[in-house]
C-alpha cells in the first residue's frame, strides 16, 4: 500500500468524522461553524 493511495482516504474519513462532530455540535448548543 502506497501512502500516496492512502492518504486521500484518511482525508476524506477525518473530515466526514468532523462534520458530524459539526452536525452534534450545533445540534447541542445551536451554534453554527463556531
Amino acid at each position: 500500500m502506497s501512502l500516496r493511495l492512502v492518504m486521500p482516504h484518511l482525508i476524506h474519513e477525518y473530515a466526514r468524522h468532523n462534520g458530524h462532530a459539526d452536525l452534534l455540535r450545533e445540534g447541542i448548543d445551536g451554534a453554527v461553524g463556531v
